[in-house]
């Protein structure tokens, strides 16, 4: 391997050498052995440099791509779910508004029944009220009757107690 560089080197060598700088734009047998060198130099930095470098910016692309659409799908994804959400929430607020009016209607029909129900007992411990103290207000007239002005009769009550002893003699006989 080394003998085969080395004569190599001296073929070129003496090709560079028979080169006339005078001619430098000519064509000779340099220029065959320059250009085989200069494409074999692009063939090999094509192969090991250009294809690895545009393998792995294609491969970053593709990556890259690939999570600009996951990206957009866990975007959209999250869009759902806050729909969803504020759904639900709208949902729950109706819900809420509906119970605590159904909540306070109860309430004010409860409480309208609480008032009825006590003006009606007022109303009856009234007239039971007025009923006692007419009562009462009798019984102190008639104690403060005296025999005599009972059987006079002249007044209402006395004719009331006659009546009242009349009906008690019948149902005592």
């Amino acid at each position: 391997m080394k003998i085969n560089f080395f004569i190599f080197f001296l073929i070129f060598s003496n090709f560079l050498n028979a080169a006339d700088s005078s001619n430098v734009l000519s064509v000779d047998k340099t220029f065959f052995f320059e250009l085989i060198i200069y494409i074999s130099v692009l063939l090999l930095l094509n192969k090991f440099l250009f294809q690895p470098l545009l393998e792995l910016k294609e491969d970053r692309d593709v990556e890259s791509s690939v999570r600009l659409e996951r990206a957009d799908s866990m975007y959209e994804q999250a869009k759902e779910l806050e729909d969803e959400y504020e759904k639900k929430i709208n949902e729950f607020k109706s819900e809420i508004d509906k119970t605590s009016t159904d909540k306070i209607n109860n309430a004010k029909l409860s409480a309208e029944d609480l008032i009825k129900e006590a003006k009606n007992k007022s109303l009856l411990k009234i007239e039971e009220s007025k009923k006692d103290l007419s009562s009462a207000q009798t019984l102190n007239k008639i104690k403060a009757l005296s025999i005599d002005e009972v059987k006079s009769g002249n007044d209402d009550i006395s004719q009331k107690i006659k009546e009242v002893s009349s009906i008690i003699r019948e149902r005592i006989n």
